[in-house]
């Protein structure tokens, strides 16, 4: 002890510094603890403090630029004995000892896990900078960062940890730096799943899958090569902690050939069942002959899939009207080209392959055609109906259209549809997702089921607002929606706005077909906000037909509120004097162009008549 007061004294230099410069802190501190330094000072600027081996020439262990009173600064991870001091302009003005010790820490763990099951572990500590909780090598100095938690972000004292993905005898260790200050052995066993699926699937076909496993978290079910490894292209994939029991439901692509359905944890195929994907077969049914400009159906039979469409062509390979196939409707309607002359039906997979082709013959009609105009009113929707809105609130709803964000003028255009074409009493839900937590794919129910009450709906729109880096989880939010509309007893007419892609790994066409076949009356409606991209838009209109229901692209706060009145507007269809149903519209659509004659306009509980006049637009409403 003589021999460190005179270290300190050589050091500290004469008494009279002493009185212009002094240092108070605790005389001892555990390993990387942060210690309070009181000081005083001749000069406020320049100085620092540091702490210091005591052999002669040692570099310092630790410095900090002196900025408040007190400062802080850490002490060493190695434990022993050291001096603190005060430094202006390079030279030691002031200091005291420190003797630096060991910390302690405790932590438990249950004694076994499962490859990649998440554990619950607690433990006490100093909580110093980055401490955290991770694993190693069992009695070994090994730390293996499969899964780890900084203690600091865990008030209570525990946390989940997942275990590493190959089974074998570890340790669960409180680490401080570099430095393991207390480890809990966990013997780690492998584990394993089954699966079963189809032995046949139809390319671009869906299917579902029933899988036992041990349901880690960020275990999935997707596609590998035949007793290999899971591998993209072949499908799409689902996470099992959003399976419905255990079942899931998966899309094959158009690679032909044969594959396994695979159960992957942490990186792992632990689980297969054998299927092959094999060429699927559709034929199309139209008619030899149209008049043009006029309306038709167009049958088709056999393994069609969402996102499949029929589509009309000429002979040098133009295309014209088009519309996406609805797997759950052997039907679509296409309007025939203005020009006269030869064509071909053409169906065609979403993966680009030619399924069926059949030639049809465009001709003039007998007498000059007229138009039918259905307007718009307030929505045709009775008190068994409901609506429900998803908004995507992430963070690309920040950017600026204008001097506005298309946050907000989403909100206003939300707002005025709830108070002017939604009527009061209606059903109605609020989903937002992208409002909560940056970097998530949380989806929440703002208002869940109700009559419309326009007044409390405007105030919650008010409140939401997006968030930076939030992320875009369709899918996730559309499969809520057989729990958000459950109890309606009507027709259900979903709205999703979104300004772009799914980011969250979610699948809203498997998620629309799940909709669909639940057996309800329900539209399916995607507004596309700012979309630049038209691959995206064709998608968006694929999910759209897959969902009984259509695609509305909104460039600006006009476009937006045009969309969103049109995708809760009233569907109408018009039936000849024969009862045959030759066209469908949305009030306050395009005008549809009809032969001469006299029709009834049908849409849910109303009706009217219309007479068609050669080369003049009849206008009718729904009231």
């Amino acid at each position: 002890m003589r021999l460190l007061f005179a270290i300190i004294l050589l050091i500290s230099g004469s008494a009279a510094f002493a009185q212009e410069y002094t240092i108070s802190a605790p005389g001892e501190a555990h390993i990387r603890q942060s210690i309070e330094v009181t000081w005083t000072a001749a000069d406020e600027s320049g100085n620092l403090i540091e702490i210091r081996p005591l052999e002669e020439g040692a570099r310092h262990a630790a410095y900090s630029y002196v900025h408040a009173n007190p400062e802080g600064i850490e002490a060493p991870e190695q434990p022993g004995d050291y001096v603190l001091v005060f430094v202006h302009d390079g030279e030691v003005q002031a200091s005291q000892p420190l003797t630096v010790v060991m910390a302690e820490a405790t932590i438990t763990a249950p004694a076994s896990a499962g490859a990649g099951e998440s554990i619950e572990v607690s433990w006490t500590g100093p909580i110093s900078r980055s401490d955290m909780v991770t694993w190693a090598e069992r009695d070994g100095d090994t730390v293996r960062r499969t899964s780890y938690g900084y203690v600091g972000n865990s008030p209570d004292g525990s946390r989940t940890l997942r275990a590493p993905a190959e089974a074998g005898e570890y340790d669960v260790i409180y680490l401080s730096g570099s430095t393991i200050l207390a480890r809990a052995p966990v013997s780690v066993s492998s584990v394993s799943a089954t699966v079963t699926a189809p032995a046949i699937i139809h390319a671009g076909g869906r299917m579902d899958v029933t899988f036992e496993g041990p349901g880690n978290s960020g275990d999935l079910l997707t596609f590998g090569d035949r007793d290999g490894d899971a591998r993209n292209g072949i499908g799409n994939y689902t996470y099992v902690g959003n399976a419905d029991g255990n079942v899931v439901t998966l899309r094959v692509g158009e690679t032909l050939g044969e594959f396994d359905v695979v159960y992957v944890s942490n990186n792992e195929v632990i689980g297969r069942a054998p299927i092959e994907i094999i060429a699927a077969s559709v034929e199309i049914d139209g008619p030899a002959e149209v008049h043009a400009r006029f309306r038709f159906n167009v049958a088709w039979e056999g393994a069609g899939n969402a996102g499949d469409m029929i589509f009309i062509a000429d002979a040098d390979g133009n295309s014209f009207d088009y519309s996406y196939i609805d797997p759950a409707s052997p039907m679509v309607e296409l309007v025939a080209p203005e020009n006269v002359g030869e064509y071909t039906l053409v169906y065609r997979t979403r993966g680009g392959a030619e399924m069926d082709r059949e030639p049809i013959s465009v001709t003039p009609a007998p007498n000059p055609p007229g138009e039918l105009l259905v307007t718009q009113g307030r929505a045709a929707l009775g008190s068994g109906d409901a609506v429900e809105i998803i908004l995507d609130a992430s963070g690309s709803m920040l950017q600026r259209i204008g001097s506005d964000r298309r946050i907000e003028i989403a909100k206003s255009t939300l707002t005025s549809l709830v108070n002017e074409t939604i009527p009061e009493g209606t059903g109605f839900a609020l989903r937002v997702f992208g409002h909560r937590e940056a970097d998530s794919c949380r989806t929440d129910l703002e208002i869940p089921l109700g009559p419309l009450d326009a007044g409390a709906v405007t105030a919650t729109i008010a409140d939401v607002n997006a968030m930076n880096l939030a992320r875009t989880p369709i899918g996730a939010s559309i499969a809520h929606v057989r729990t958000d509309l459950g109890g309606v007893t009507g027709q259900r007419v979903l709205v999703v706005l979104t300004d772009g892609e799914e980011t969250c790994d979610g699948d809203a066409a498997t998620e629309i077909a799940a909709l669909r076949e639940l057996g309800w009356d329900i539209r399916v409606n995607i507004v596309g906000f700012a979309i630049d991209d038209a691959d995206l838009e064709q998608t968006f209109e694929s999910w759209a037909t897959a969902g009984n229901g259509h695609y509305f692209s909104a460039a600006d706060a006009d476009g937006l509120s045009d969309a969103l009145t049109r995708a809760v507007a009233t569907r109408f269809e018009v039936i000849n004097e024969d009862g045959e149903t030759i066209a469908t519209g949305l009030t306050g659509g395009d005008p549809i162009t009809l032969p001469t004659g006299d029709y009834r306009i049908v849409g849910g509980e109303l009706e009217t008549t219309a007479t068609i006049i050669s080369d003049e637009t009849t206008t009718v409403g729904l009231q």
